[in-house]
C-alpha cells in the first residue's frame, strides 16, 4: 500500500505541472474550403518554395522551409545563425539545405531576433556546448511568460490560429510562411541565450562587423541585426509582407506599437540595400526598402492615431473597430493587405491596451449576465426553433456572420437540447466553413476551420512536447512551481489549510506550498507567519524535479534510484497533490 502512494505522490507531481503543455494533434480532415485568389498569390509571391537565397557576399538566407527564416553569414571564425527554425526537425531540414550550398559549415554564434517558438525552437541542432547564443536582456522574462501562467490558453489558441488540422488545399500557407505542423513540435530545441544586451551591441567576427540593435516591436525583446559593409538588415519580425500582428488571437501581453513605429524609423535612417525579415521574402534597393518601410510604419500610426482621435472624440470601443480603415494608397499596397494582423483587431488592442476594457458607457458598467439576455433574447424572437430556422435561412443566403451570431444565442442560452443542440452545432459549423470561405487573412481563417472541425468531429489527438535537456537544467524553479500553484482546483481545498515543502539541495533552496481555502501560495526560504506546520518535505535534486517533469526522466526510474526521498506522511502528501489538478 506504501509503495502506490508513492507511485500516486510521484505520477501526480509530474502530471500537475506539465498536463498544461498537451494540444490537439495534426490530423487534416473536413471539408475543402475555396481560396480566395489573393491568398493564393501571396503565397506563391510572398513565400514560395523552399529554398536557399543569397543575399549578399556573406549572408544566405533559408526561405519557405519554415512558418520563419533562418539566415546564415559566413565569416572568418565561422558562421552565424540569425533564428534557428520551430523545431528540431524543421531546423535539420534547413541546416541540410545550407550545408549543400555552403562548404564546411560551422556554426559559431546564434542570434535570436526574438523569444517567439518559431525563431528559438531549433537551436539545438545548430549549437554545441561552447556556442554563443545572443539575445536582448529581455529575452527570457518574454520567453517564459508564453511558457508560464497562461501557456494551456495561449497554446490552444495558438493552434487553432494556425490551423493544425486544416487541409492544405483549404490553407495553402500561413501568410507569413511555410504552415507549422504540430508533429514537428514533438521536439523542440530552445536553449536560453548565453550573452545578452540592451540597446545597442556591436561585435566583430574576423573582418565582419555587426551591430546588434534593440528593436521592440512584434515582442518587448526583439532586436535587428545590421551588416553596415553590406547593408544588410536582418529586421526580425518588425517587418513582413503583411498588414502586423498588433494584436494576436492567440493571446500576448500587449504589443509596444509606439514602439514599434520609432524601431522603423531606425530602419528608415540605416538606409538598406537589403531587408531581410524574419518572415516572408527579402526586399532589394534603397528605393524600393525606403518606400515599403515609410508606408509600412505609416499604416500602423495611421491605425494607433485614428484609435486615439475616434476615443477622444467620444467614440465607444465597437464602434471605432467597425469604422476604422486604412486610407486608399495604404490599403491597397501588397505589402500591407490584412493577410496576418488585421486593422480592427489592432484598433480593438490599442483601444483597451491604453483605456483598459470600460468604454465609457455606463450601460456596460452593471450588464446583464450574457446567458440571461441570451435566453430572453430568444423568447423575444419566437424561440429556439424559430430563430434556428432564421440562421438556416441566413446561412442559405450567404449572410454566415448573421447565421453565426444567432446560433451562438442559442447556444449561449443553453435552452436547445438533445436532437436541437446537435442540429445547432452543425449549422455553426457549417457557418463558420462558409464564413472561412471569404476570409483571406489566414489567421482569421484558420481559427474558423479549426472551430468547425471541433464541432463536427471534437478535439484532436494530444501530444507533448519534449524540450532539450540544456534549457530544461535552465528554468528557474520558483517558475515551475509558480505553474503548480496555479493549477490548483479550488474546489478541492475550499475546506483546507494545508503547506508542503520541497526542498532542492544541490540549490539549497526551499519552497513552501501552502492550500489556504481555495488559495495556493508559494513561498521561499520560509513560509508566511501563520502557516501550518508541512504534512510532508519532498527532497530530490533540482534537475532531476526538472528532467522528471519536463518528461525527460522517469519519475518510477528517480524513485528506483533514490533520487526522490519523502520525510514524513506518503500518505497526506498524495492527499495534498491530489487538489491539484491532473491531466
Amino acid at each position: 500500500m506504501k509503495g502506490a502512494f508513492r507511485n500516486s505522490l510521484i505520477t501526480a507531481l509530474a502530471a500537475i505541472v506539465m498536463g498544461c503543455q498537451e494540444k490537439p494533434a495534426h490530423t487534416p480532415q473536413g471539408p475543402r474550403a475555396k481560396v480566395p485568389e489573393i491568398l493564393s498569390s501571396h503565397c506563391s509571391q510572398a513565400i514560395g518554395e523552399p529554398r536557399i537565397e543569397r543575399i549578399s557576399e556573406r549572408v544566405w538566407v533559408a526561405l519557405g522551409f519554415d512558418l520563419a527564416n533562418v539566415a546564415l553569414i559566413r565569416t572568418e571564425i565561422g558562421d552565424i545563425v540569425v533564428d534557428t527554425a520551430m523545431s528540431t526537425s524543421r531546423a535539420q531540414e534547413i541546416r541540410s539545405a545550407f550545408e549543400k550550398e555552403i562548404p564546411q559549415l560551422s556554426v559559431h554564434s546564434i542570434i535570436y531576433t526574438h523569444s517567439h517558438i518559431d525563431h528559438v525552437g531549433g537551436a539545438s541542432v545548430w549549437a554545441k556546448d561552447e556556442t554563443e547564443i545572443w539575445a536582448t536582456e529581455s529575452f527570457s522574462q518574454h520567453l517564459l511568460k508564453q511558457y508560464a501562467l497562461f501557456r494551456e490558453a495561449e497554446s490552444t489558441r495558438g493552434s487553432m490560429q494556425f490551423g493544425f488540422r486544416v487541409d492544405p488545399e483549404s490553407l495553402p500557407c500561413s501568410s507569413i510562411g511555410r504552415r507549422p505542423q504540430l508533429k514537428d513540435l514533438e521536439r523542440v530545441g530552445i536553449l536560453f541565450p548565453t550573452h545578452t544586451f540592451s540597446g545597442k551591441r556591436d561585435l566583430q567576427f574576423g573582418s565582419t562587423e555587426l551591430h546588434l540593435l534593440e528593436a521592440p516591436g512584434e515582442t518587448h525583446d526583439q532586436l535587428m541585426v545590421w551588416l553596415p559593409k553590406e547593408r544588410v538588415l536582418l529586421c526580425g519580425d518588425n517587418f513582413y509582407w503583411t498588414f502586423p500582428n498588433l494584436y494576436t488571437l492567440r493571446g500576448t501581453s500587449p504589443r509596444p506599437v509606439d514602439q514599434w513605429i520609432k524601431s522603423i524609423d531606425l530602419m528608415r535612417r540605416l538606409l538598406p540595400v537589403h531587408l531581410v525579415p524574419g518572415h516572408t521574402s527579402p526586399i532589394h534597393g534603397e528605393e524600393k526598402i525606403q518606400e515599403v518601410l515609410r508606408n509600412y510604419r505609416d499604416a500602423i500610426q495611421w491605425v494607433r492615431d485614428e484609435v486615439v482621435r475616434r476615443a477622444n472624440r467620444g467614440e465607444k470601443l465597437e464602434e471605432i473597430a467597425a469604422r476604422i480603415e486604412l486610407p486608399q494608397h495604404l490599403r491597397e499596397n501588397p505589402y500591407i493587405r490584412e493577410l496576418y494582423g488585421q486593422v480592427d483587431w489592432s484598433a480593438r488592442a490599442i483601444y483597451t491596451n491604453n483605456l483598459g476594457w470600460f468604454d465609457g458607457n455606463p450601460a456596460n458598467l452593471y450588464p446583464v449576465a450574457p446567458e440571461t439576455v441570451a435566453r430572453r433574447e430568444l423568447e423575444l424572437m419566437g424561440g429556439v426553433e424559430r430563430v434556428m430556422g432564421l440562421a438556416e435561412k441566413a446561412l442559405e443566403d450567404s449572410d454566415p456572420k448573421w447565421a453565426i451570431h444567432l446560433l451562438a444565442k442559442i447556444e449561449q442560452s443553453g435552452l436547445a437540447g438533445g436532437e436541437a443542440k446537435r442540429r445547432v452545432r452543425d449549422l455553426l459549423a457549417a457557418s463558420f466553413q462558409s464564413l472561412a470561405e471569404t476570409i483571406s487573412n489566414t489567421n482569421g481563417r484558420a481559427y474558423l476551420l479549426e472551430s468547425a472541425l471541433d464541432l463536427k468531429e471534437g478535439k484532436g489527438e494530444r501530444v507533448r512536447s519534449i524540450p532539450d535537456p540544456r534549457f530544461v537544467e535552465r528554468l528557474p524553479l520558483d517558475h515551475i512551481l509558480e505553474i503548480m500553484a496555479v493549477n490548483l482546483v479550488p474546489e478541492r481545498g475550499a475546506n483546507t489549510h494545508e503547506c508542503l515543502e520541497f526542498f532542492f539541495p544541490d540549490e539549497g533552496k526551499r519552497f513552501f506550498l501552502t492550500v489556504r481555502f481555495g488559495i495556493a501560495e508559494l513561498s521561499q526560504d520560509e513560509p508566511f507567519p501563520g502557516t501550518p506546520e508541512p504534512v510532508a518535505t519532498l527532497e530530490m535534486d533540482s534537475r532531476d524535479f526538472k528532467y522528471m517533469l519536463s518528461r525527460l526522466e522517469s519519475a518510477l526510474g528517480l524513485f528506483l534510484r533514490g533520487k526522490i526521498k519523502v520525510h514524513g506522511s506518503w500518505l497526506r502528501a498524495a492527499s495534498f497533490l491530489r487538489m491539484f489538478r491532473i491531466e
